[in-house]
């Protein structure tokens, strides 16, 4: 297949055609239904396949995000997005039928009730001018992906979002040679609530066989019991003014609904008033149902690769200074209190001592209750499920390698650090987007993009990122800074304290 000015189209299994459009020698198609609109009595049922269809269908333009609002959204603020958000994007260098490209699907994070994937950031050409065929995927988000409706009917299973991923990567499966992709070549990878939804799938025999190598960005592994489930389904309720039921709150205004998500994201106290701890920092999660979840993340996938060791490949790490990003825009990190570390500390169970000699262990400058809790919730939310990833993988799958991340980025004077989703427009090599360099500032090194983004790639096309291996006996890190290098590396003495928490 050559270039031309005509507009590319692929023909699908069943048939029907997709006109997609070129893009710097790269082609582009967007909003590709994997599933049927989830809406009416499909709301709160498991995906449903697409319909096939004949003749030529337009993916040009993307489909609607899934139902939010913005992240700074005030109470009067608009609606984004629509019900018809279960698509794919799909980004493919030119090649034929049987090509064999290696694949990379990328699932977006936004704490379960915020995001999409088509996003500028996420833009995928890079990684296609890279020789694969690259996917972007969206799922169900907020109350309609996450919220647990227990003691009801199968109509509404637990963990719709879940599901929906595992649909769009058996569309992966069934469609993407189309595009000259390898369906034995697949490469998950996602960041923050996608890396914890990518682990979830991780202890789900559903996803077997539906990827071969996995990268986790900042997993965020936290998953609710079913009590912290009925919590917030109680506390959304309380805020909208219905009853805690699945028919009172599919009948309430979805806007009403959404408005109250993001204020018990957004504010701590009013999560506390309705009951909800800070074991979970977003209120809608997975949630451990005993079906679609049999258990959390870490132990579910210890119990299946224990049993059944997978032919897998995994790629781990996360960032020096993650909660920073939620903590120091806006000044917040100034105005903790050691009462509301401690809270923090009760809620995840840690014990007060354990506080104070974790505290002993920062540098002085980061003892104060901002920079602790900081610390605190950096390690319980993403580097120690990192490195507890990271230690399963290199015992029951066929390889591990694990990064950290630690550019210090210059934003909000130079307070911000190597925080959470700064190393998105590095490895995307998007650092021209609007969002990345609210990230990371107007001159990032553009050689620590070319680095992470060739690492990333390389994975996905023969699982060697381009550093050594990491086991119990040598435990190699990349480290990624301004001067890159590899170790073997001790983690912090105060990951230790999460010993029997984590």
């Amino acid at each position: 297949m050559t270039v031309g000015t005509a507009a590319p189209q692929v023909t699908l299994p069943h048939g029907g055609q997709l006109r997609g459009l070129w893009d710097q020698g790269v082609r582009v198609f967007r909003g590709v239904p994997y599933a049927q609109a989830p809406g009416g009595a499909l709301r709160f049922a498991a995906p449903v396949p697409a319909l096939p269809w004949s003749g030529l269908h337009d993916a040009t333009t993307f489909a609607p995000m899934a139902l939010q609002l913005a992240r700074t959204a005030k109470a009067d603020a608009p609606l984004l997005g629509g019900e018809d958000c279960l698509a794919v994007n799909v980004w493919a260098p030119p090649a034929e039928l049987g090509a064999g490209l290696p694949v990379m699907v990328w699932v977006h994070g936004g704490g379960f009730f915020r995001g999409s994937a088509s996003e500028p950031l996420y833009d995928g050409a890079a990684f296609a001018r890279q020789g694969l065929v690259f996917v972007s995927l969206q799922y169900r988000l907020g109350m309609d992906g996450f919220m647990h409706f227990e003691s009801e009917d199968d109509s509404a299973p637990a963990n719709r979002g879940l599901l929906d991923q595992i649909a769009a990567l058996q569309w992966v499966q069934d469609h993407i040679h189309a595009w000259g992709g390898d369906p034995a070549q697949v490469t998950v990878f996602g960041q923050s609530a996608g890396a914890g939804a990518l682990a979830c799938l991780l202890g789900m025999p559903a996803s077997r066989g539906l990827f071969q190598r996995v990268i986790l960005q900042s997993p965020s592994v936290a998953c609710q019991t079913l009590e912290e489930a009925a919590a917030v389904r109680h506390a959304v309720a309380a805020l909208v003014g219905v009853a805690p039921r699945r028919a009172a709150l599919a009948s309430a205004p979805i806007d009403s609904v959404l408005h109250a998500v993001h204020r018990l994201a957004a504010d701590p106290v009013l999560r506390l008033q309705h009951g909800l701890g800070g074991r979970n920092f977003f209120p809608l999660r997975p949630v451990v149902d005993g079906r679609v979840l049999a258990a959390a993340p870490l132990q579910a996938m210890q119990q299946q690769w224990m049993a059944d060791p997978p032919d897998l490949q995994v790629l781990v790490g996360s960032n020096v200074d993650e909660m920073r990003l939620y903590h120091v825009p806006g000044g917040a990190i100034d105005r903790v209190t050691d009462a509301q570390v401690l809270a923090f500390a009760q809620d995840v169970g840690l014990p007060t001592d354990a506080v104070r000699a974790y505290q002993a262990l920062l540098p002085p400058a980061q003892q104060k209750p901002g920079e602790l809790l900081s610390a605190l919730q950096s390690d319980f939310y993403y580097r120690v499920p990192a490195q507890r990833i990271a230690a399963l993988a290199s015992e029951w799958t066929r390889s591990a390698h694990r990064y950290e991340f630690g550019w210090a980025s210059p934003q909000w004077r130079g307070r911000l650090g190597a925080a959470h989703a700064v190393e998105l427009p590095f490895v995307f090599a998007n650092l021209h987007t609007a969002q990345g360099q609210e990230f990371t500032g107007a001159a990032p090194p553009a050689h620590l993009a070319q680095e992470m983004h060739q690492s990333w790639a390389s994975f996905a096309h023969q699982g060697e990122p381009g550093w050594a291996r990491y086991d119990g006996s040598t435990p190699w890190v990349q480290h990624f800074d301004s001067a890159s290098h590899c170790e073997i590396h001790s983690d912090p003495a105060r990951f230790n304290v999460w010993e029997g928490i984590l």
